[in-house]
């Protein structure tokens, strides 16, 4: 039920203020997608982590951003001609850098699994939002919405009750948004947008998400998108913000989330009440 931008926030984001969520984990910091990312990210005081889903050969979602397996592991090729037992061999870590002591070999260096992940998160304190990308790169991505779904759900994270740990889902596909609202009405989703669209109204209710995410060049360029989302009860998610200028332009329109590299940096300033 879409009644306005209030019953949103109240019953998914759970607080008036921006959330800063950690990009790939704290990924200024440790590897990107590790779990060391986002055990800093829960150091940082992140109010929740971002990853990118893609499935892997034998259709095991797995947390890794790019096409190529080559700027961030010792592997190469295309992940998802791979299996996870090809993929659980490689070093995603050690292109970052050396590992410091109070990280364990496996948390910097191996590749998580959407379920490590989900693990992860559900057993939180804190209530914190996981932000789940898919990412459409390889031939099965067809099944990929409904295989991140199936992850997500079997760790009850997929509701609106800010006391607890939960799910959104979100993508620059328009068939992938529409086949996650077919496989679950209830998760919450995020149409990602990189550049001005013809006719966004007609395709946020052609795939019914719940909020529009921004690339922060589009917030500087268009901020006029922020009052149309607000207009259909859309929130504002802004990514990737890591300076203070960013930032500001963010506290500017009064966005909802802001998805970032330095969490703990963007948390202080937004503490220290950035203007």
């Amino acid at each position: 039920m879409k009644t306005g931008n209030n019953l949103h926030m109240d019953s998914f984001l759970g607080k008036q203020r921006p959330l800063v969520i950690a990009h790939r984990g704290a990924s200024a910091s440790s590897p990107e997608m590790t779990m060391a990312a986002y055990l800093q990210a829960v150091e940082d005081k992140s109010d929740g982590f971002e990853c990118d889903v893609q499935l892997s050969k034998d259709l095991i979602p797995v947390c890794f951003h790019d096409s190529n397996l080559s700027r961030t592991s010792n592997g190469s090729g295309r992940l998802g001609t791979k299996s996870y037992s090809e993929l659980v061999k490689l070093d995603f870590g050690s292109w970052f850098g050396v590992k410091p002591e109070k990280f364990t070999t496996r948390e910097w260096h191996s590749l998580l699994t959407l379920t490590d992940l989900a693990v992860f998160v559900s057993q939180q304190n804190s209530a914190p939002i996981l932000l789940v990308e898919t990412k459409h790169i390889s031939k099965n991505g067809i099944q990929l919405e409904s295989r991140a779904l199936e992850v997500i759900s079997k760790f009850d994270l997929v509701h609106r009750n800010p006391t607890r740990p939960r799910a959104a889902l979100m993508s620059f596909s328009i068939p992938g948004l529409k086949r996650a609202r077919r496989v679950s009405s209830d998760v919450f989703t995020v149409l990602l947008i990189d550049r001005k669209l013809p006719k966004l109204e007609t395709l946020s209710n052609f795939i019914d998400c719940d909020a529009w995410g921004l690339g922060v060049h589009l917030l500087r360029t268009n901020p006029e998108l922020v009052v149309e989302a607000r207009s259909l009860g859309k929130q504002v998610f802004v990514w990737t913000v890591n300076s203070m200028e960013q930032l500001k332009l963010c506290i500017k329109y009064k966005v909802d989330v802001i998805i970032t590299d330095y969490p703990k940096k963007i948390k202080l300033e937004l503490e220290d009440g950035a203007s």
